[in-house]
């Protein structure tokens, strides 16, 4: 029977388990009436938590061996990291890190977002995106919404939208709301929320590429935002 290492290490600890337990209560059989006092109860509960922790393990790796089943979709934004490291070109490092920046920045909105963890590049995400419930990112070469006469001869919003050199409407990024900022790709509320704090902590954006010192906004997201924000103090 071929056995992956970790089932090989979880058997190994439980052996060890096992033998100790016995060397236990060989020792208490033989033990003077000094130690008597000992909770042969307290021992044992011990030794059954060990052993559910090895059994936990042991059922941890073989879930993580587990191959995907057609059709079979993931969500990132709820699996732990044992369903995490059943997608392809994900190990246990990568799940570890897609469930740590889940928690500190709110969860995933689009293929744009997963990006943003660290370690994942094109590569990975191309072999993910069949396999997990996420949008895919939006389009950096979309064509912006048309822009009526009406529009044009209006003043600009609260944001500070400055035309672009295509003649779209370029948001301002110094001077957005929260609440416009969650107009932008891959910009969700949480993210939102960080670059105004700091931008009110650190000052003006100067260039787009500041944008990348923001938590959860990585070269993907700040190149697809360029040429659709303005840093204009």
């Amino acid at each position: 029977m071929n056995m992956t290492p970790q089932e090989r290490m979880a058997l190994g600890v439980f052996a060890t388990l096992v033998s100790l337990g016995v060397g236990a209560r060989m020792l208490r059989h033989d033990a003077p009436a000094d130690f008597a006092g000992a909770s042969p109860g307290a021992d044992s509960a011990a030794f059954q938590a060990l052993e559910r922790g090895v059994e936990t393990r042991t059922r941890d790796a073989a879930r993580r061996r587990a191959p995907l089943a057609a059709g079979e979709r993931i969500d990132p934004n709820t699996a732990g990291e044992a369903e995490l490291d059943r997608l392809p070109k994900v190990g246990p490092g990568q799940a570890r890190r897609i469930v740590a920046w889940r928690q500190a920045h709110g969860g995933f909105r689009t293929m744009a977002d997963l990006d943003s963890v660290p370690g994942m590049g094109p590569a990975a995400l191309a072999a993910v995106a069949p396999f997990v419930t996420l949008a895919p990112a939006p389009r950096s070469d979309a064509s912006p919404p048309a822009v009526t006469a009406t529009a044009q001869s209006a003043p600009a919003a609260r944001g500070g939208s400055s035309p672009g050199s295509g003649g779209e409407r370029r948001l301002n990024v110094n001077r957005a709301t929260a609440g416009e900022l969650q107009t932008l790709p891959g910009i969700g509320p949480a993210i939102a929320a960080r670059i105004v704090a700091h931008r009110a902590a650190n000052g003006p954006f100067r260039a787009v590429e500041e944008l990348e010192e923001v938590p959860g906004i990585g070269r993907a997201t700040a190149t697809r935002l360029r040429g659709r924000v303005d840093t204009t103090p």
